[in-house]
């Protein structure tokens, strides 16, 4: 995820900018580059974990408990980067616009309010080899949230 930061980042000043300036074209423009970009980069993670989960986790010595647990883990898991990868960018994009709080939001939808609840029902009713389906359902959550946030603003431009 960390290029998708680095991508986010980047686009806070191009949108913000151009957003002062009133070239809201240009603006669009950026969104119409930013999210598909994002989301490639993205899928090539998914790909990468889902075709090599345990040689990702001998870079780090991982015990054969650690790979039992830990490839169907970051298979699981890595389904949801794209969606990862939208609602982050979505966020600095509105940054971009000067609303912050709907990257504070959807952070908070992604990582604490849907996630922990439903980790704990998923461990609770079925164990950890299917709590990571949690991540499913907060990405799925914090996406729609961030993207329709996102484009409502978009379409208030001009």
């Amino acid at each position: 995820m960390m290029p998708i930061n680095g991508l986010g980042q980047a686009a806070i000043p191009i949108v913000g900018y151009n957003y002062g300036d009133k070239k809201y074209q240009r603006v669009q423009q950026t969104w119409n580059i930013l999210l598909p970009a994002g989301e490639a980069i993205a899928l090539c993670g998914t790909i990468l974990f889902w075709c090599f989960p345990g040689q990702l986790l001998q870079l780090f010595s991982a015990s054969q408990e650690m790979l039992t647990l830990g490839i169907p883990a970051l298979r699981i898991i890595s389904v949801s980067f794209v969606l990862a990868a939208s609602t982050i960018l979505c966020g600095y994009f509105s940054s971009g616009l000067g609303n912050g709080i709907i990257n504070m939001v959807s952070a908070a939808i992604r990582q604490l309010v849907i996630l922990i609840p439903c980790l704990w029902i998923f461990i609770k009713i079925s164990g950890i080899s299917h709590s990571w389906y949690a991540f499913w359902i907060a990405e799925i959550m914090a996406c729609l949230y961030s993207y329709c946030m996102s484009h409502k603003l978009l379409k208030n431009l001009s």
